[in-house]
């Protein structure tokens, strides 16, 4: 897993923006085979402001738990968000009350691993649908702690408790193992001859761990890499991500980036880039 956790690493619209309001931060290293990472605001905070009337998100391929603390009105919310293999504009919150946002961002193939539940439906449900144990453990402790680097010591530890080994399923890591060594180009008949698993097997078993079909997931996983390549590689080149990613044509590329993306190559660079930008200035 921590090999697969080192190769594939899921990246959001606005990658290199940390500020009070949003930042992310690496997990403890018994858990970066599983956690992408936790992300929130760095303390409470009131009057949120942003340069983005809306935070663009894009699909990840991750899942995340995402709790909502709101001091001011006494009173927390937990939700677990799986796979959303499209993007979405999401509001910027402008509430004068005391709030405070905190998530763990797990990799697709470790959700699975610390929920009492699958993900067959691949729904948004409650934190205590995905786990009784975090619901009355853990949530009403994150209240009590203010600072985000708290609220990870005490929840890594939870979590390494909540690990269950025992649902790791081998067959789709190899088979997760193989799409991204592919980058998200492989047919499914070939996945299926590597993981030794029949197309059955392998659809039941995405649906019942991801949420998604390993159609969907290959096709989220060829669009991450290359959002990845735009944005941080320093020789990326159209044309060769064309033959790269398995494009038929520069056209195509564009096309599938938009539908994922909602913007064109260049203007998703820039919505990153100024975002990062505005950042350094505060």
């Amino acid at each position: 897993m921590l090999t697969l956790a080192k190769m594939y690493r899921p990246i959001t619209a606005t990658p290199l923006k940390c500020d009070y309001t949003y930042c992310e931060i690496e997990p403890c290293e018994a858990l970066k085979p599983y956690i992408r990472c936790f992300w929130g605001t760095r303390s409470p905070i009131a009057n949120s402001v942003s340069k983005h009337l809306t935070n663009l998100v894009i699909p990840d391929t991750c899942m995340d738990i995402l709790f909502k603390i709101n001091y001011t009105a006494n009173k927390y919310d937990g939700l677990f968000c799986p796979i959303d293999e499209h993007p979405h504009q999401s509001e910027v919150s402008t509430d004068t009350d005391l709030t405070a946002t905190f998530a763990i961002r797990f990799y697709a193939w470790s959700a699975i691993l610390f929920s009492d539940h699958d993900f067959r439906n691949n729904s948004i449900f409650s934190i205590e649908e995905f786990s009784q144990k975090l619901k009355s453990d853990l949530e009403p402790l994150l209240f009590d702690i203010p600072a985000l680097k708290d609220k990870i010591y005490f929840t890594e530890r939870f979590l390494i408790r909540r690990l269950n080994k025992n649902r790791i399923n081998h067959t789709l890591l190899n088979s997760i193992y193989y799409m991204v060594s592919n980058c998200g180009r492989a047919k499914i008949s070939e996945v299926c001859n590597y993981s030794s698993a029949s197309e059955k097997q392998l659809e039941r078993l995405f649906k019942y761990n991801i949420g998604v079909s390993p159609k969907t997931f290959s096709s989220l996983v060829r669009y991450q890499l290359l959002w990845r390549d735009m944005l941080f590689s320093s020789n990326y080149n159209v044309l060769d991500a064309v033959d790269k990613y398995g494009y038929t044509d520069q056209a195509h590329l564009i096309h599938d980036f938009k539908k994922r993306h909602l913007m064109s190559p260049k203007e998703a660079i820039n919505y990153a880039m100024s975002d990062f930008y505005n950042t350094k200035s505060l």
